[in-house]
């Protein structure tokens, strides 16, 4: 039970990597807060948790409004926060950039990056509170290396890495470290959705064959790895941006 006593926020909860972080954190003890979107599949997942385990709030985290609503549950409920695990994104596929509308352009950064901003700036008093705590940022391999028709998403992942090492020098002094997670091809609905909604991989001149493990991971194998950045075996990582890729950055063709 490594996250024991510890208490967790995490976005996105309701599907994909977020979902899987939830399941895992609250498996080994956490007690887990879970805000999204999919108030359906959140509700299926709370239960099968007790409620002092696992608890889940629909919310719309572009909205400052439920930003604050999630947290004030979260601090009445729990009483404090020690982590919070931002993973709620929209992979927008298909578009060079002077395809790429206003409106698509607002909602991508709303979500993917806005969202992390005002989640951070709610919860950050409670971590301080807390004596200290852990932040991480979900961002991807598109932050280094992207792929035909993503602009939006590869900007808002490359921002999420510089705002993550921002905050790491930032709140050092209170003890709260910060870091983002460069994921690979992982198996969650919104990438295989935007993969089909763009003609598939190879319409996006993508391919999943070069990832050093030619294979798309599992969203429990990311979740992992964000536990490691949760728990206190990770107290000397902050400011980084950890690779979770299958090695798919590391080679060169």
């Amino acid at each position: 039970m490594m996250f024991a006593g510890k208490r967790v926020f995490v976005t996105g909860a309701a599907t994909g990597i977020g979902r899987a972080t939830a399941e895992y954190l609250a498996a080994e003890g956490a007690k887990v807060f879970g805000a999204g979107l999919d108030g359906e599949e959140g509700k299926v997942l709370a239960s099968r948790y007790a409620e002092s385990q696992l608890i889940f709030r629909e919310s719309d985290l572009t909205r400052e409004a439920d930003v604050q609503a999630a947290v004030s549950a979260v601090n009445a409920r729990f009483g404090g926060l020690d982590a919070v695990v931002n993973c709620a994104g929209i992979y927008p596929t298909g578009k060079r950039l002077e395809e790429v509308s206003d409106e698509d352009w607002e909602k991508t950064i709303a979500v993917n990056l806005t969202a992390i901003f005002r989640v951070c700036r709610a919860t950050l008093p409670l971590l301080r509170a807390a004596g200290g705590g852990s932040v991480v940022n979900i961002a991807s391999v598109h932050a280094d290396a992207t792929v035909p028709g993503v602009p939006a998403y590869a900007a808002t992942k490359a921002a999420v890495v510089g705002l993550s090492r921002q905050m790491a020098l930032d709140y050092a002094v209170d003890r709260i470290r910060v870091n983002a997670v460069l994921v690979g091809s992982v198996a969650t609905r919104m990438t295989l959705d935007g993969l089909e909604a763009a003609g598939g991989a190879e319409a996006l001149g993508l391919s999943f064959e070069p990832n050093r493990i030619a294979r798309i991971a599992n969203p429990s194998e990311i979740a992992t790895a964000i536990g490691f950045l949760v728990s206190d075996a990770s107290s000397f990582v902050t400011g980084s941006a950890m690779q979770v890729d299958g090695g798919l950055l590391a080679r060169l063709l």
